[in-house]
């Protein structure tokens, strides 16, 4: 009967850490990302909220551009924090399949420029950096503020949709409108840490 209460109980351990640990975050994947290309979409903020447009013709006082960045996976690793079993392949075969990524950028956003291709004001002509016109729309700050507090070294913890959409988005809302030509369009100019540029221009528009 002893020996048949040991067999059990050898049996019963690996089902119970099994069903311990699939519910905890022992288990963390750690992955890369990196910034491969970039697209510009126009934006009518005129609504509840921003929505992109492919209307040739925007209130002034409600245009944005959306930078929308393609992003590549990388290779991931996983770590284990802290699980002490002596089962704990099985348990760790569960546990990492509901654990969070834990997301890094590979290369870090050093500088965005937005340059206005035709007259825009009095003060600004075609080819001129009008960055200082937009702010971001996701923390209503000027572009370099928000460069300047965004780690993009600092891990970001998801569930996967981060990485299974491929792309994260920074809106950018115009603040001041043109005064001298209703026809506008612009490029915009992204500079990354390993010293790559992106360069892509909207589409023409008028302002109205």
């Amino acid at each position: 009967m002893k020996k048949k209460l040991i067999i059990l109980f050898f049996l019963l351990v690996p089902i119970a850490n099994l069903l311990f640990y699939s519910c905890r975050c022992d288990v963390e994947q750690h992955k890369k990302y990196s910034h491969k290309a970039l697209f510009l979409k126009n934006l009518d903020n005129s609504g509840e909220k921003a929505i992109v447009s492919e209307s040739l013709q925007h209130n002034k006082n409600a245009y944005g551009i959306r930078l929308n960045f393609q992003i590549e996976e990388k290779l991931a690793t996983v770590r284990v924090k802290q699980i002490n079993s002596f089962f704990i392949q099985s348990a760790y075969a569960t546990s990492v399949e509901s654990c969070p990524y834990v997301y890094q950028s590979v290369e870090s956003i050093v500088s965005i420029k937005v340059f206005t291709l035709h007259n825009f004001d009095n003060l600004h002509t075609e080819n001129t950096d009008i960055t200082e016109y937009f702010k971001v729309a996701q923390t209503y700050s000027s572009v370099e503020d928000y460069l300047s507090n965004r780690d993009f070294q600092k891990a970001i913890r998801d569930y996967g949709s981060f990485i299974n959409l491929g792309k994260f988005e920074i809106d950018l809302m115009l603040m001041t409108p043109p005064t001298t030509n209703n026809r506008q369009q612009f490029k915009v100019r992204v500079e990354l840490s390993d010293g790559r540029i992106f360069e892509e221009q909207t589409t023409e528009i008028e302002l109205l």
